[in-house]
């Protein structure tokens, strides 16, 4: 078996990395099978050497083939992405199995838990009590679905999540499961999505021709970076879809075409002449607003 520099020189030197997958399907697909290999083999034995591999091999899986679908190898080793990445995704799926615990085995379908989500959000975000019946009828109005299926929705999530709200993960950091429930649609990366994108896209728009003009240099590239994201690194639809929009920066869909993959914070910082921390915070403001005018719709 290799030792830890020799599993990290050969997945940051894979072949795989220098073959074009459409002029050479076949050894494409065997590169990347090895390199799969290679780091399921690497976390095996050099990360995670105590811990069953079936307890994360299908997140790794799914975060290597993530990656290699916007890693460029100039911009770095593949592997800081993908520790990167399968850091974020561990954290992700241990939340999943946090909650599918504390809620005792009681399961909610895709539909229903995306609905308690939403009503959970709304309610958090204007200080309302999802008990009130009233409150259950204002919003069963706006969701479309009837008060009585919305209050059953809310009863059986009661019923599902245990006494204590908050729990202790691996690293001994405590979560909150009501914020875990509450926070897929309290961001705009997860509303930035295929399904309803067209209507989030006039609202964007709406938003960011109120900032002041020497931040929308800045929006604009992140704003069409998360729409590249959304629709799966495709630049035509992206160039397509928002086409005659004021956010839409073409300088993102050229960079991509060119170098095959999306500008970093810091690439796009230098392009505007600002720290990674002020573009943070201009970006965070920003959602913010959207996330706002988004809620007002909703409810």
């Amino acid at each position: 078996m290799f030792t830890r520099e020799e599993f990290e020189n050969l997945i940051n030197n894979s072949p795989l990395f220098y073959v074009d997958k459409d002029s050479n399907s076949e050894l494409y697909k065997t590169e990347k099978y090895a390199l799969f290999t290679l780091l399921t083999d690497y976390y095996h034995t050099c990360i995670f050497p105590r811990k069953p591999l079936e307890d994360y091999s299908y997140t790794l899986i799914e975060t290597a083939a993530e990656c290699l679908k916007y890693y460029d190898k100039s911009k770095g080793e593949f592997l800081h992405l993908f520790n990167k990445a399968m850091k974020r995704n561990l954290g992700i799926a241990k939340a999943k199995e946090l909650i599918d615990k504390h809620r005792q085995g009681i399961k909610l379908s895709t539909y229903d838990e995306q609905m308690v989500r939403k009503v959970i959000s709304l309610a958090n975000s204007k200080n309302l009590d999802i008990h009130d019946r009233a409150v259950q009828t204002k919003m069963a109005v706006a969701l479309g679905i009837g008060a009585d299926r919305l209050a059953e929705l809310i009863r059986i999530n009661d019923d599902a999540v245990a006494v204590s709200a908050t729990v202790a993960n691996d690293d001994g950091d405590e979560v909150e499961l009501f914020d875990l429930q509450a926070s897929k649609t309290d961001t705009l990366e997860e509303i930035i999505t295929k399904d309803g994108l067209n209507e989030l896209i006039l609202q964007i728009d709406s938003v960011f021709q109120t900032v002041q003009a020497r931040q929308k240099q800045l929006l604009s590239l992140l704003l069409t970076i998360e729409i590249v994201k959304a629709l799966e690194y495709d630049i035509k639809a992206t160039v397509n879809l928002l086409h005659g929009y004021a956010f839409f920066n073409t300088q993102i869909t050229d960079w991509c075409e060119k170098h095959g993959g999306i500008p970093t914070a810091k690439q796009i910082g230098e392009i505007c002449g600002v720290s990674e921390q002020s573009l943070s915070r201009t970006y965070k403001n920003f959602k913010e607003k959207v996330l706002r005018e988004v809620k007002k719709i909703s409810i």
